[in-house]
C-alpha cells in the first residue's frame, strides 16, 4: 500500500485554513464519524480528516461505499463557516471537487446534487452533514474519490464506476489532487451565491437532460432538468408544464435531449 505523503500535500497547499490541520489514520470506520468526534472536541475550521481505508463507508440513503486501501481519497472536512457561507456549501463543495478533477485533465461534471461523474460513470460521491447550533454552524462534508485502481474489478461497480487513473491512463498523485481540492474550496467559499451557482451550472451534468425524479415522499415522475438555483436546488419541468424546485430527491438521468431544448 502506498501511504499518503503528508509533506507533499502541505507543499501543494495554498490555503489559510482548509486542510492546514490534518488528522490521518490508516483505517477508520468512516472519516465522517471520526470528523464528528474531532469537531465535538473543538477541531478548528478547515480540519481535514483523512483515512487510507474505511471499513463502514456509507453513501446516500445508507448505502455502503466501497473503500479499498491505499488507492483513493476518503476524507471529511470540519467546516465552521458564517451562516451565509454555510448555506452555500451544497454548491461550493461539489464545485471545488469537480474543478480540481477537471484540472487533472478529466472531463468531469456534477450529477445533482453532488456526485462527480466522468461520462456515464461515477467518479466521486459525497455526503454533507450540516447543522446550525447555538454555538454556530458546522458542516462535515464527507467525500470519496476513485483516484487510482479500477473499480470495475468489483462486479457490482463494473458498469457504474470509474477512476481518474482509468480515465487518464496514468496514476494520479493523491496529494496534489487533495491539495487542489482544499485550494478550490477555500476560494469557492469567498464567492457570492450567484457566481457560485453560475459556475455550478457550467459543470452540471443534468441541465437540459430528461430525468426520473424519485421524491422522498410520493410517486416517481419524469421531467426536464431546467436549471440550478442559487441555493443548489434543481429546477425541473414536469410533463404537464409545472415547474418544481427540488432540494432533496433521487434523480436518474434519461437519454440526452437536443441542445435547442436546453
Amino acid at each position: 500500500m502506498t501511504r499518503f505523503d503528508a509533506p507533499a500535500f502541505h507543499d501543494a497547499l495554498a490555503t489559510t485554513a482548509i486542510g492546514r490541520f490534518m488528522v490521518y489514520r490508516e483505517t477508520v470506520d468512516t472519516t465522517m464519524v471520526l470528523a464528528r468526534r474531532e469537531a465535538d472536541e473543538g477541531a478548528p475550521h478547515g480540519t481535514l480528516v483523512l483515512a487510507e481505508e474505511q471499513t463502514a463507508g456509507r453513501g446516500r440513503k445508507g448505502r455502503s461505499f466501497q473503500s479499498p486501501p491505499g488507492e483513493n481519497l476518503y476524507f471529511t472536512f470540519v467546516l465552521r463557516c458564517p451562516v451565509e457561507q454555510h448555506r452555500r456549501l451544497p454548491v461550493a463543495v461539489p464545485l471545488a471537487v469537480v474543478a480540481a478533477v477537471q484540472a487533472e485533465g478529466v472531463d468531469a461534471a456534477i450529477k445533482w446534487p453532488n456526485d462527480i461523474w466522468a461520462g456515464d460513470r461515477k467518479l466521486c460521491g459525497m455526503l454533507i452533514d450540516a447543522e446550525l447550533t447555538a454555538a454556530g454552524a458546522i458542516a462535515l462534508p464527507g467525500i470519496g474519490i476513485n483516484v487510482n485502481g479500477d473499480p470495475a474489478r468489483i462486479p457490482e461497480l463494473r458498469d457504474i464506476a470509474t477512476s481518474l487513473e482509468r480515465e487518464l491512463g496514468r496514476r494520479v498523485h493523491r496529494e496534489a489532487l487533495l491539495a487542489r481540492i482544499c485550494n478550490e474550496l477555500e476560494a469557492a467559499l469567498l464567492l457570492g451565491p450567484a457566481e457560485l451557482a453560475r459556475r455550478y451550472r457550467e459543470r452540471s451534468l443534468v441541465i437540459g437532460r430528461r430525468v426520473r425524479v424519485t421524491p422522498l415522499a410520493g410517486e416517481p415522475y419524469e421531467a426536464l432538468a431546467m436549471s440550478i438555483g442559487n441555493d443548489g436546488s434543481l429546477v425541473v419541468e414536469r410533463d404537464d408544464g409545472k415547474l418544481e424546485d427540488l432540494n432533496a430527491a433521487e434523480v436518474t438521468l434519461r437519454p440526452a435531449v437536443p441542445a435547442s431544448r436546453r
